[in-house]
């Protein structure tokens, strides 16, 4: 008896395992909504959302990442939908135009073209699109489904923001922060390590003699790839702006009076002699209004394109059957 209820459990086992498999297997086909009769299938959802889940992976880390994890998937859900939302309106309104339909086919056939003259054959796009997974076909009715969500929010989002000139500067004057620009520092470095010498003097005497060609005239990008034991030798020395923040501060704090073009005299550290040459210096600022208010019609911009995009959405779907199952 014993071994019969084994045997089942087993049996159970085994069948349980199956069924799993077969769901998970079966799972990307999954129906999880349906908008007016159009389904969104798990694979549209996964496809969607996994890029921003490998970015909050690397940001947040295994404990955050599961926090973030559902917050990313319904996000990436109201998406698809919005998207579905978006395009069958576009269907309905643009696709009864006999001449917006025929100037979307038109950009459409544009684009294709472009694609294939750039790679050189349509054999060749239909090769390569294949390689990378992509079926062209589909990748084409998603174009068009992207130019038909343009042309109705070109007519009623974009055409209903206004961003005038009294919000622009009222802006500029509350956000003034915003538009101060830290000085940067570029330079390139010789380093000649005292381990790589017999003595200091040998060290002070090869740092004397390279200083001297560079005096000359010799250049220094050259003399920082022969002679530097700096990690950027192989680039000439050179330590682009970004760079510098994590460069030692008090050699930086040394050098920080010199000019652009200006080679530093021999600076000793416990780690060997230093010589310097400022790159490019840029001076802090902060931007005056006329410089800053393209920036700030942007950024106005796309806050007001938000709220009027949702605002569009909200009366759309007042209108629209959405199911969902998940």
């Amino acid at each position: 008896m014993k071994i019969l209820i084994l045997k089942l459990c087993l049996v159970f086992s085994v069948l349980q395992l199956f069924y799993l498999h077969q769901t998970n297997a079966d799972n990307l086909n999954a129906v999880r909504v349906i908008v007016n009769g159009e389904i969104i299938t798990e694979f549209d959802i996964r496809r969607q959302i996994t890029e921003a889940l490998q970015i909050a992976k690397e940001k947040y880390g295994d404990i955050g990442f599961q926090q973030k994890e559902r917050e990313i998937i319904s996000n990436g859900i109201d998406e698809l939908i919005d998207r579905k939302i978006l395009v069958q309106e576009a269907k309905k309104v643009v696709l009864a135009d006999p001449e917006k339909a025929a100037e979307i086919e038109k950009n459409l056939d544009a684009f294709v073209k472009g694609a294939v003259k750039e790679v050189g054959s349509l054999y060749k796009f239909y090769e390569l699109a294949h390689k990378q997974g992509i079926n062209p076909l589909k990748k084409r009715a998603e174009l068009k489904e992207d130019l038909l969500i343009e042309e109705i929010m070109r007519d009623n989002v974009y055409r209903k923001i206004i961003v005038t000139p009294k919000e622009i500067r009222r802006y500029y004057q509350e956000h003034t922060d915003e538009f101060s620009r830290e000085g940067s520092l570029s330079f390139r470095q010789i380093l000649l390590k005292f381990s790589g010498y017999k003595t200091k003097e040998d060290a002070k005497s090869a740092a004397e003699d390279i200083l001297n060609r560079l005096k000359n005239g010799e250049e220094f990008g050259g003399l920082a790839k022969e002679h530097s034991r700096d990690p950027h030798s192989d680039k000439g020395g050179l330590w682009e702006s970004d760079e510098v923040k994590n460069f030692r501060k008090d050699l930086v704090d040394k050098i920080s009076k010199l000019k652009e073009g200006e080679i530093s005299p021999i600076i000793d550290s416990l780690l060997g002699h230093h010589i310097f040459k400022i790159e490019e210096i840029v001076p802090a600022q902060t931007l005056t209004f006329q410089q800053a208010q393209n920036e700030i019609r942007n950024i106005l911009f796309r806050e007001e394109f938000v709220k009027k995009r949702k605002e569009y959405l909200e009366e759309l779907r007042k209108n629209v059957v959405i199911k969902r199952y998940y």
